[in-house]
């Protein structure tokens, strides 16, 4: 069922959006993150399943470093769609084994803006790509058992692309922050 557009403008209006003809959108709360760390994970060549998806998997080394300490260990894999417009959709699933010995499962999901061919076929054939050059913005989840980490579990995080490459340094790097 579609609603008038008077509905909409109604329903909005109520609901304190501002969505009138002219009306500028403003933030009812301010955006405010605490830096967890940096994700370092090299990866293996990618898996082409067809052509519109991507399968990473990582290689021994990965680590996570700053308020969350840990090395990154099997299993892990990273699925990539390619959307039809020609953007990415990113799905990770991680283990990592926490600086005190437990485990911590990390999830994410996120967007890489397809960059232009040029820069796409540089990063196939090896080359680094590092920010600000790609758009690609992650949300990260985590579970874990450990007490000292537990806080973890309460955390939506974001993280900003720093490098990724292929070859024989391929690599994925992110800063993660928490949003507060």
């Amino acid at each position: 069922m579609k609603l008038p557009t008077p509905v909409l403008a109604a329903a909005a209006a109520a609901l304190g959006l501002g969505l009138g003809a002219g009306a500028q959108a403003a933030p009812a709360t301010p955006l405010d993150t605490q830096y967890l760390g940096t994700l370092y994970a090299p990866l293996e060549a990618p898996q082409a399943i067809s052509a519109g998806l991507l399968v990473f998997h990582p290689r021994p080394g990965g680590r996570l470093e700053g308020a969350i300490r840990a090395d990154l260990i099997n299993p892990a894999g990273d699925w990539v769609r390619i959307m039809p417009n020609g953007s990415m959709r990113i799905d990770v699933r991680l283990t990592a084994r926490l600086d005190d010995g437990e485990l911590l499962y990390v999830t994410y999901n996120g967007v890489l803006k397809k960059p232009d061919a040029a820069s796409w076929e540089r990063f196939m054939q090896g080359e680094k790509i590092a920010a600000p050059q790609w758009y690609y913005v992650i949300a990260p989840t985590f579970e874990t058992a450990s007490k000292a980490y537990a806080w973890l579990n309460d955390v939506q995080a974001v993280g900003k692309f720093i490098s990724i490459q292929t070859g024989p340094q391929a690599h994925v790097m992110f800063d993660l922050y928490a949003m507060k």
